[in-house]
């Protein structure tokens, strides 16, 4: 049964809201999470972790007795992507030897890792202290940094010898061939930082450079939140899946909320809205970026070739394409089907169906160049909307050292006739610019919670 006060009221459903929840559990606030699926994150965090987040995932439930963040392993698969631009297939997403390697033969005018391989006896060395590094990252970075105070100076006090050495032939070589390596990283980058960004910060590169090398794991979100929802409600939480049906805020600030379900009016002193970007829901989150949505795909085929591809995912772009309406493009291999996801800069008044056309020229031809005369054994291909947002950053060339999230700015669009900034209200997604990714999101919830 529901209580009609609260202290923080968290919309959307999703392993990262019952994180939320429990951690303002622990600071004595009552908490009810609810499941309105119009505020999504879609796939946006669950796919696409690395070592790092593990080790984070792993150090929070080690502090926190929570078990199935401490076998957070039990949770996620090993998931080898390839990434192709220009002509030229990466495939990454195994261990951080064969990356380096990978990386080094596909790119070496960014990756010039040559010394490397020379000597047999540092591939051992290298992934130890890899694996202590990560480790030692994902403990201190729960237990002691913040976002904004992740310097590089202490990323790279972390880091072994071998590892510093890496990064530091890479770092030049991106400085050297700036011109030449801009497309890779605004395209490569998007995978892990959720969004596309011709700009970056040292802590940014670093990170990046450290996410190339992991494993890639895809986690079974359905299964952890299940898991962290009972762990949520043992310790007092409550949740609810329903519907906001109305809200009501008096002198900007959260008065009551009208429930689709039969507990009807509660009334939270704080709400947060954690999601990608609300469908449907009477709020509007001003940011002064824009924006890619996403479209997701799906295509019957009957050629036999796709068997030994099953499960295989690849993420495309061609270089033309850098920092155009449609950048990038991701696609995975199916029993008899290929399924993606394509990014679309939003436009005013935009709507899938004016786009299906131009979309299924491109995609075509995108997969005609990846498998010569696979279209002719597709069927139609069939789109939907997408809950992923990326940022569009394409334009800014200056960044600051630090990472830093945008503030943004939420208004009550419930009536027509009001346009109030809401003020005990705070919104965790993408829209804040979201740097370092899952990473990034995971150290702000952390911090968050603390402040409420």
């Amino acid at each position: 049964m529901l209580q009609k006060n609260y202290s923080r009221a968290v919309i959307g459903r999703s392993y990262l809201s019952f994180l939320y929840g429990i951690e303002l559990l622990r600071e004595k606030n009552s908490v009810l999470v609810l499941d309105d699926e119009r505020l999504e994150y879609g796939d946006l965090f669950s796919y696409a972790l690395t070592d790092l987040d593990i080790a984070f995932f792993e150090t929070w439930g080690e502090d926190r007795s929570i078990q199935c963040l401490t076998s957070i392993r039990d949770y996620v698969a090993p998931k080898p992507y390839t990434l192709v631009i220009g002509g030229r297939y990466l495939r990454l997403g195994s261990d951080c030897w064969s990356n380096l390697r990978e990386l080094y033969r596909k790119f070496p005018e960014f990756f010039p890792f040559e010394n490397f391989f020379t000597d047999e006896g540092l591939k051992d060395q290298f992934m130890s202290d890899y694996q202590e590094m990560t480790r030692r990252l994902g403990v201190n970075g729960f237990r002691f940094k913040g976002l904004e105070n992740s310097t590089i100076d202490f990323l790279l006090g972390q880091s072994p010898e071998l590892f510093k050495d890496a990064y530091h032939l890479f770092n030049n070589a991106i400085k050297k061939n700036k011109k030449e390596s801009w497309p890779f990283l605004y395209f490569s980058r998007s995978l892990f930082h959720k969004r596309l960004s011709s700009s970056f910060s040292n802590v940014e590169l670093f990170h990046f450079f450290l996410c190339l090398l992991s494993p890639h794991y895809i986690l079974d979100e359905s299964k952890l939140s299940e898991e962290l929802s009972q762990v949520f409600m043992e310790k007092g939480g409550h949740f609810k899946k329903t519907q906001v049906r109305e809200w009501k805020f008096y002198k900007s600030l959260p008065w009551s909320m009208e429930l689709a379900s039969y507990e009807g009016i509660i009334h939270p002193h704080k709400i947060s809205f954690l999601g990608s970007s609300p469908q449907g829901l009477p709020l509007k989150i001003n940011h002064s970026w824009r924006r890619f949505r996403s479209f997701h795909f799906e295509v019957q085929c009957q050629d036999h070739r796709l068997s030994k591809l099953k499960d295989e995912w690849f993420f495309w772009s061609e270089l033309k394409n850098m920092a155009t309406d449609i950048p990038m493009w991701r696609f995975e291999v199916g029993e008899e089907k290929i399924t993606g996801q394509i990014l679309y800069r939003e436009k005013s008044g935009s709507k899938l169906k004016f786009f299906h056309q131009y979309l299924n020229k491109k995609i075509s031809a995108g997969l005609e160049e990846w498998m010569p005369d696979i279209t002719q054994k597709c069927g139609n291909i069939h789109f939907s909307s997408g809950k992923e947002v990326y940022l569009d950053q394409s334009s800014i060339f200056k960044t600051q050292a630090l990472p830093r999230l945008k503030e943004v700015k939420l208004y009550d669009y419930s009536s027509p006739f009001l346009r109030s900034r809401l003020k005990n209200v705070s919104y965790f997604g993408p829209l804040k610019g979201c740097p370092l990714g899952l990473f990034g999101q995971l150290l702000e919830l952390r911090d968050h919670s603390k402040q409420a």
